[in-house]
C-alpha cells in the first residue's frame, strides 16, 4: 500500500451496486440497508454492520493501561507483530491505498480503486495522537486473537501474503482496513460502521478479490476500544462468524461488564468470543470452532495439562519472562516449582490493554493435590475492572509443588449478571517468589503489552536476535532517483532459531552527525526476506546514516549500529 505514517486522498463520491440474485443491478445507497447482507455473483456473503452508537463519553484507561501504552514509541505504529513468523495474518491497515481492478467490492459499491486511509485531522501524516490510537487498536486486537497463531501486526506482508492463491498455500490472511472515506462509506452500504465478506479468510483467490474487510471509525467516535472491536468483529465475518444478537436485538450489547465481540460491546468492560450463553440469545455458534474451520489453528500449547507433564516454571521464566496464553475453555496450564523454603507468593496477571481472560489460579502438591486456589470477585470500577488477576502466598517446604492456570467466568451467564469461562482466553504473567527459579516479584499491576511468545517444545532457551553489525553503505548510482545502496551480514547471534526477515532503518543527520528533524522518526523499509542483505534504498536530498534490524519468531533485535553517512545520488 503507501509508506507507513501517510494517507492516500479522500475519494470521491461514487454509485453504488448490489449483487442480486447473481446478477450485479444499479441500486442506491439505501438499497443494502445496515445490518443486513448481500451477495456476490458467486454467492458468497457480505455483511453490513450498523450497530448501536458505541458511549459518547471518552473511554477511561486504567492506570496500567496508560503505562503500558506509554511503553511504545509513535514512531513504532506501523512495525508493530503480536506473533511473528505465523503463516496466518491480520493486517490492519490505517493508511488506505489500492484496490485490485477484479475487486469484488467494485461490483458491490466502488467505482474506483483507491480508498484514503484513516485521519482525525485531515493531514497526509500521521500525528503521534493518532498513532498512539493506532498502538491500543492493535494491542486490542492482539489480545482478541492471541488464542491463535495468527500475526495480527500493522506491518503490511510482503505481496501474496494476505491471500490464498491454492489449496498448498499456507500462508495467507485478510486486511482490515480502517478508513475515513466517507464517500466509500457512503456508497457501500449508507451510514453503517462496518463491511465484511462471510468466510473467506482461507478461500482460494486470484489476489485480493474479496478485500478487505472495513472498519469506518467515524461512525465509532475515532476512539481505540471502539475501532478494536469493530475490527475484530470484522475479522470475525472473514472468519465464517454471524452475529451474536438477541430475541429483540440483532445485536447484543452485553452489561456494563461483559460482551460478545459478534455484538456491539462498546460499552461493555470486558468483550470475549462466544457462544451465546447469555439471556435470550439468538446465535449459539461456537466462535471457536468456526473460526479453526476456517483457516486459523489454536497456538502450540506452552505447558502441559497434569503432574506428569508440568513445565518447570524456570523455563517459562527463563524463555518467555513469564509469559503463556490460555488458548481454550479446556486449557489448564501446569507449572512445577522445586526448592521452596518459607513464604511462597503466586501471582498471574492478564495483559493490561484490553485484557479477554480472566484467571483462575491454584497451588498443588507433589501428587496434584490442592493446596490453596484463588478466583478473585471480578468487578467494575470508573477506570477499568478489578479481579482479573489472582495471587496466592503459603508456606512451603521442599518440593515438587504445582502452580495451576486457566480462564474461568464470574458470577452467572445465563441470568446476565456476568460471563461464563468459554471466552475467558488470553495471554498472562506467571510470578512466583520462594522457590529455586523462580526470584520475581509477584506482580502488583498488570504487565506491559508485549508480543505473544513461543517455549520451544525442546525447552531449549530461545530469543530474540543479536543486532546485526553495522551495515555498508555508498551512493547510489547517477541520475534517475536518488538512492543508496546498503549491504549487512546476519547477527552472529540468531537467538537459538533462524533468521526470518530485516528491517532497514534510515535517520537524517546534519553536518555534525547528530541527528535532526525533532524526534527521531526514521524512513523504513517493510520487512524483507532473511536471504536479503543488500538493496538500493530511495531517499530524499540530505544526509543519512542507515540501521539494520534482525527479526525471528519471538521479535526484533536491537538496531545496529550506525553506518557512516551518506549523500544519496
Amino acid at each position: 500500500m503507501l509508506r507507513p505514517g501517510l494517507r492516500t486522498a479522500v475519494l470521491a463520491t461514487v454509485s453504488l451496486v448490489v449483487s442480486v440474485g447473481g446478477l450485479a443491478v444499479p441500486a442506491s445507497a439505501d438499497d443494502l440497508a445496515p445490518g443486513t447482507s448481500g451477495t456476490s455473483e458467486d454467492t458468497v456473503r457480505f455483511v453490513a454492520d450498523d450497530w448501536p452508537a458505541p458511549p459518547p463519553t471518552p473511554v477511561t484507561l486504567s492506570r496500567a493501561t496508560t503505562t503500558a501504552l506509554a511503553t511504545y514509541a509513535p514512531s513504532e505504529a506501523f512495525t508493530l507483530h503480536s506473533r511473528p513468523g505465523a503463516q496466518r495474518t491480520i493486517y490492519l491497515d490505517f493508511d488506505g491505498g489500492s484496490l485490485l481492478s477484479t475487486n469484488f467490492w467494485l461490483a458491490n459499491g466502488l467505482s474506483t480503486l483507491l480508498f484514503p486511509g484513516w485521519s482525525t485531522d485531515g493531514s497526509a501524516a500521521f500525528s503521534d495522537a493518532e498513532r498512539s490510537v493506532v498502538i491500543e487498536v492493535w494491542a486490542r486486537m492482539a489480545e482478541d486473537f492471541a488464542p491463535f497463531d495468527v500475526d495480527v501486526t500493522t506491518d503490511e506482508p510482503a505481496a501474496g501474503g494476505l491471500f490464498r492463491s491454492s489449496s498448498g498455500d499456507t500462508s495467507y490472511g485478510t486486511r482490515v482496513a480502517f478508513t475515513s472515506g466517507a464517500a466509500v462509506q457512503s456508497s457501500l452500504c449508507g451510514g453503517c460502521g462496518g463491511l465484511a465478506w462471510v468466510g473467506t479468510f482461507d478461500s482460494v483467490t486470484n489476489g485480493e478479490v474479496r478485500s478487505p474487510a472495513w472498519v469506518f471509525p467515524s461512525s465509532l467516535g475515532n476512539k481505540a476500544k471502539n475501532l478494536a472491536e469493530a475490527g475484530s468483529h470484522e475479522a470475525g465475518h472473514t472468519l465464517g462468524l454471524s452475529h451474536d444478537g438477541s430475541t429483540s436485538s440483532g445485536y447484543y450489547s452485553g452489561t456494563s461488564l461483559w460482551g460478545p465481540l459478534m455484538g456491539s460491546p462498546y460499552s461493555s468492560s470486558i468483550t470475549q468470543w462466544s457462544k451465546g450463553e447469555y439471556p435470550n440469545a439468538s446465535n449459539h455458534e461456537d466462535d471457536l470452532a468456526v473460526v479453526r474451520a476456517n483457516g486459523l489453528a489454536l497456538r502450540p500449547d506452552e505447558a502441559g495439562d497434569s503432574v506428569a507433564t508440568a513445565l518447570p516454571f524456570s523455563q517459562l521464566r527463563s524463555s518467555a519472562g513469564g509469559r503463556a496464553v490460555i488458548t481454550s475453555p479446556d486449557d489448564e496450564d501446569w507449572y512445577s516449582l522445586t526448592d521452596c523454603s518459607g513464604t511462597v507468593t503466586v501471582g498471574a496477571v492478564p495483559t493490561d490493554i484490553g485484557p479477554n481472560l480472566d484467571i483462575g489460579l491454584e497451588v498443588r502438591g507433589p501428587t496434584g493435590a490442592l493446596l490453596e486456589s484463588s478466583t478473585p470477585t471480578t468487578v467494575r470500577t470508573y477506570s477499568g475492572v478489578t479481579g482479573l488477576g489472582a495471587n496466592i502466598s503459603l508456606p512451603l517446604s521442599g518440593g515438587p509443588f504445582h502452580v495451576t492456570v486457566s480462564g474461568i467466568g464470574s458470577g452467572t451467564s445465563w441470568s446476565g449478571s456476568g460471563y461464563g469461562d468459554y471466552g475467558s482466553l488470553g495471554t498472562y504473567r506467571l510470578s512466583v517468589t520462594g522457590c529455586t527459579g523462580a526470584d520475581d516479584p509477584p506482580p502488583t499491576d498488570q504487565p506491559p503489552v508485549v508480543p505473544p511468545v513461543v517455549v520451544p517444545p525442546s525447552g531449549t532457551s530461545v530469543t530474540r536476535p543479536g543486532a546485526p553489525g553495522a551495515p555498508r553503505v555508498v551512493a547510489g548510482a547517477r541520475g534517475g532517483r536518488r538512492t543508496v545502496v546498503v549491504r549487512w551480514a546476519a547477527p552472529a547471534r540468531t537467538g537459538g532459531t533462524p533468521v526470518t526477515g530485516y528491517r532497514v532503518l534510515a535517520y537524517r543527520v546534519g553536518p555534525s552527525g547528530r541527528y535532526v528533524g525533532g524526534t527521531l522518526a526514521p524512513r523504513a523499509t517493510r520487512v524483507l526476506a532473511r536471504s536479503t542483505h543488500r538493496i538500493a534504498l530511495a531517499l530524499p536530498r540530505g544526509r543519512w546514516v542507515l540501521k539494520v534490524r534482525a527479526r525471528n519468531r519471538l521479535g526484533w533485535s536491537a538496531a545496529s549500529r550506525a553506518s557512516r553517512p551518506v549523500v544519496p545520488r
